[in-house]
């Protein structure tokens, strides 16, 4: 117990605070990284003055560190249902932590006061208060922004200042040591797929208005500040999520005009769309799938101008393999690619058939393949998918796999990716569900190494509507809306009231695994990947997508060796 009347820890990133239970501290207050690398921390705290009658003690936060600090209030959401009690995990309903709310590093204070006292505010709207009935965390990141920054040791000295008194009322610390090595730039191609409608229905704004593009700038650079560097492209409106006979609101870049029973192509809007995503730090693009979910029977969404009438031109009405669509995509495929072309991005374009095909729609996804497969020769293509066969036969060039069945993959294919949802999460497999643990979901970077994987992709960036597109719901509120049992699986990021993008605890502890990925792949260029291999086994065994993290403490102590060694053979 602290002789302070706040009590704080320092715990590492993959700690789980929980509001009812008193946290564990580290035994060895130090971690590493590498000098380019993002390392993140928590501090956990509580209000333990039993004397005091006061039930909360408010604080501000004075950091001392020569390294670049971002600190972030941890916001609560909560999780009415567990999931999968068998796994290894401990599930649980309850408070989770996953927002992160953004906070000024010791900003200037300004006393103020009223009637009854005075307190320090440091100026920031987010108030730190520590209260007695519950522990409540921060979430400060190292070098954020991925300068590098100098190695060796750092000492980070953290006190908490009473804003009744501006006086130190609790102090803790740590040691980063830096490592003088780098991460190696990603390779892997990263995508969660963003819905430009549910930011539209959100915040009230029309679609690709200006006000639109200052929110999109907002989540796509959340998103590429945590390693994705890939967008969903809404071409067309993306045929995903939605029953059948019913439409998403309308997210169509490709202005279409049909004059003369010809086809004219504006790529204006397109252009718009991949210069803002650039900017945000997206450097590939997915086009919206060419035909619809689960089965490739009808064709996207597409509206057009004709006769100077705004309409539908295909829809579900359409058949996918049938003259009329097959004419247009014949007509559009080419046009945009010289488009692209011109922007010197058309390799940088990953494009899709139909959102995951099983066996029995085999025969109507094959006929939509040959419409386009000529035109798209050259090309990313490739969809989200489960069984080899799709691969193995040439339908699909680009397997996105489902890890839960990727195995039968390995060693077969030389641009594997790998997917999942909120399903796949049994037998210890990774996920970054709500109430999967911290450690299971950055377990994903060795799993991704091991197999050589060259892409992921997620479907839920900012999906906040319930089954099949409908209703929106505040993912602040009720986090478990689209799937009581799923916690979170739709989304990784949340809305602020005033369009900024909320980053969260799971999806900074994702972009922790690719950066393990990344420091697997710098240790290989040092030893070969034979010993990088090796080195993994020595921790876990031959690894698959079913081998667990295990623990914080074992998962922690990994990445430690891995950057002695890096440090050792650099």
């Amino acid at each position: 117990m602290s002789d302070y009347p706040i009590n704080a820890v320092v715990l590492s990133s993959l700690y789980r605070v929980f509001p009812e239970i008193n946290p564990t501290a580290a035994e060895k207050l130090s971690f590493s990284c590498l000098k380019n690398e993002p390392l993140s921390f928590q501090i956990a705290f509580k209000f333990t003055d039993e004397s005091n009658p006061a039930m909360s003690l408010p604080f501000n936060l004075r950091i001392e560190s020569d390294l670049p600090i971002s600190l972030f209030s941890e916001g609560a959401v909560p999780v009415l249902q567990s999931h999968d009690p068998n796994l290894q995990d401990k599930y649980r309903a309850g408070i989770f932590y996953d927002m992160l709310l953004p906070k000024t590093v010791n900003p200037k204070l300004t006393a103020r006061s009223n009637a009854w006292d005075t307190r320090y505010f440091d100026g920031d709207s987010i108030q730190l208060h520590a209260v007695k009935d519950s522990w409540k965390a921060v979430w400060l990141t190292v070098n954020e922004a991925e300068k590098e920054v100098a190695p060796g040791k750092h000492d980070i000295k953290i006190q908490l200042l009473s804003r009744n008194t501006n006086k130190v009322v609790s102090e803790c610390g740590l040691t980063v040591e830096v490592i003088d090595a780098k991460l190696p730039k990603q390779k892997l191609m990263y995508t969660n797929w963003f819905h430009c409608d549910c930011l539209c229905d959100t915040y009230g704004v029309e679609m690709f208005s200006e006000r639109f593009w200052e929110i999109f700038r907002n989540f796509a650079t959340a998103a590429a500040k945590n390693g994705m560097n890939m967008i969903l492209t809404p071409c067309f409106t993306p045929p995903l999520d939605t029953p059948i006979g019913g439409e998403r609101m309308t997210a169509q870049l490709v202005c279409v005009e049909v004059v003369d029973g010809q086809y004219r192509f504006d790529f204006t809007l397109l252009k718009r769309f991949i210069d803002e995503a650039k900017k945000c730090g997206i450097k590939y693009f997915e086009h919206s799938h060419l035909f619809t979910q689960w089965g490739a029977k009808h064709a996207p969404k597409v509206m057009a101008t004709v006769n100077g009438k705004y309409k539908r031109i295909f829809g579900w009405e359409t058949a996918a393999s049938g003259k009329k669509y097959a004419d247009f995509l014949r007509a559009y495929i080419p046009e945009l690619l010289k488009f692209l072309k011109g922007l010197k991005i058309d390799k940088s374009f990953l494009f899709h058939v139909s959102d995951e095909p099983f066996p029995r729609m085999k025969e109507d996804y094959q006929k939509a393949t040959d419409i386009v497969r000529d035109l798209l020769d050259g090309y990313m293509r490739g969809d989200a998918l489960s069984h080899y066969e799709f691969y193995e036969d040439g339908t699909v060039q680009t397997p996105i796999v489902a890890t839960d069945f990727i195995h039968d993959f390995k060693g077969k294919v030389k641009n594997l990716w790998a997917y999942y949802t909120g399903g796949q999460c049994g037998d210890g497999m990774s996920n970054r569900k709500l109430n999967c643990s911290p450690w299971r979901n950055r377990m994903l970077g060795v799993q991704l190494y091991s197999y050589n994987i060259k892409g992921f992709l997620h479907w839920g960036y900012n999906y906040y509507y319930d089954l099949l597109s409908n209703g929106l719901f505040d993912p602040k509120i009720e986090p478990c809306h689209y799937n009581g049992a799923n916690a979170a699986t739709a989304f990784i990021v949340y809305p602020a009231t005033n369009g900024d993008c909320i980053q969260s605890i799971r999806q900074k502890i994702f972009y922790e695994a690719l950066n393990d990925m990344r420091a697997l792949q710098a240790l290989e260029k040092l030893i070969g990947r034979n010993d990088t291999m090796k080195f993994i086994e020595k921790h876990y065994g031959v690894v698959d997508f079913h081998t667990h993290a295990e623990s914080e403490e074992k998962f922690i102590k990994f990445r430690e060796e891995l950057n002695k060694e890096i440090a050792i053979n650099s």
